[in-house]
């Protein structure tokens, strides 16, 4: 049996939304047509409330698919317990079967597999949860698959709480995915795959490698990477030393017009870096007038004291600003309450505050009885 796997569309990504679109269903119609069911490992949406408009899409494509498709939420999707994720409404109307904490069996041909899968949690508690899930997993003969959406110590700079290859080594599955990284991975000797994102929302130079699924083969436990068409996307990298500002915009321009010629729609990252002429400032460093062209400015970085402090707050700087927020609030409730999960109790203030109201009433009485 062959089975597609994909992650991470972001269907809605502002910057780029409409490539969105457009490459998830080259990948969805690509892959129905290579596949007898097809997977995907989260983030199907770039925010946990879509749009209407985002939603109607995500439907029109996603009813694009021939086969069935197996999907978890993300953590751009993950909502408290009780709260419905646009993944679960993806699911009530199209083909897609969501997966959360439970498993599912598709059989073709005589041939059966099984899958189990385990939407975003707080990576914290990430192997906690897996413990207390993966007893549900009855495995027997059949070809068994984990579908995950989580960082993972081993590939995350100062990783320390995430899920560690070496304990999902220890799982009883022939294949587990994840998604949540944007770069295309393969590790445990082809047993973990990342498949990667379809739509570039980061703006970093392994986001240049090509865009696409993974194809695995059941009998052969064997997977092959197939990329899809997408928007051109280029990574330049300029050194100056003591360079005027004229001379630095010079060579920005004829980069910048060099890969325009031959590639109009491309997206163009130019990192500029070393250093200015004295009296001069990076911020003076401009570039108007071209359309998905993006500096990224270091000139003149910090000193090698401040550099080193950077690579320590590297984990830091990988965090969403939800997740800082929830992880500060954890730790400001840390021994004072116990009524209510931190967790929640952010999710209902994110709601609004009636919505928290009522919530701390609830727990109140639930405490109380």
């Amino acid at each position: 049996m062959k089975i597609a796997i994909f992650s991470d569309p972001h269907l809605g990504y502002a910057r780029f939304e409409e490539d969105s679109y457009v490459q998830a269903e080259r990948v969805i119609v690509n892959a129905s047509e290579n596949a007898d069911i097809i997977i995907c490992a989260g983030d199907i949406f770039d925010i946990k409330i879509p749009k209407l408009e985002t939603i109607k899409r995500a439907i029109e494509i996603f009813k694009k698919a021939k086969v069935p498709i197996y999907a978890i939420h993300g953590n751009h999707e993950r909502r408290a317990k009780e709260m419905v994720n646009p993944v679960q409404l993806l699911a009530s109307g199209t083909n897609i079967k969501w997966l959360h904490g439970s498993d599912a069996v598709f059989e073709k041909d005589g041939e059966k597999i099984q899958l189990f899968g385990m939407g975003s949690v707080p990576e914290e508690y990430a192997e906690t949860a897996l413990k207390a899930v993966i007893p549900k997993f009855k495995k027997d003969n059949s070809v068994a698959i984990l579908v995950i959406h989580q960082s993972i110590r081993e590939l995350v700079p100062g990783g320390k709480d995430e899920l560690s290859l070496e304990y999902l080594e220890t799982l009883p599955f022939d294949l587990i995915v994840n998604g949540h990284i944007h770069e295309t991975i393969t590790k445990l000797d082809g047993r973990f795959l990342i498949p990667g994102s379809t739509v570039i929302t980061q703006l970093k130079k392994d986001e240049t490698a090509p865009k696409g699924y993974y194809i695995y083969d059941t009998k052969s436990k064997a997977s092959r990477f197939i990329p899809v068409e997408t928007r051109k996307f280029f990574y330049e990298e300029l050194v100056f030393d003591q360079a005027s500002e004229i001379e630095i915009r010079k060579q920005i321009r004829e980069k910048v017009e060099g890969i325009k010629k031959s590639h109009p729609n491309a997206i163009i990252v130019i990192k500029v870096d070393g250093k200015l002429k004295e009296g001069l400032n990076s911020s003076d460093i401009r570039i108007d007038g071209y359309e998905n062209v993006f500096i990224d400015n270091r000139l003149n970085e910090e000193n090698l004291a401040a550099k080193i402090e950077k690579i320590k707050n590297t984990r830091e700087a990988n965090l969403s600003v939800r997740e800082i927020a929830l992880r500060e609030l954890k730790t400001k409730l840390d021994g004072r309450i116990v009524l209510f999960d931190s967790a929640d109790l952010f999710e209902k203030l994110l709601e609004g505050p009636e919505e928290t109201l009522a919530y701390l009433e609830k727990q109140d009485k639930i405490k109380g009885t």
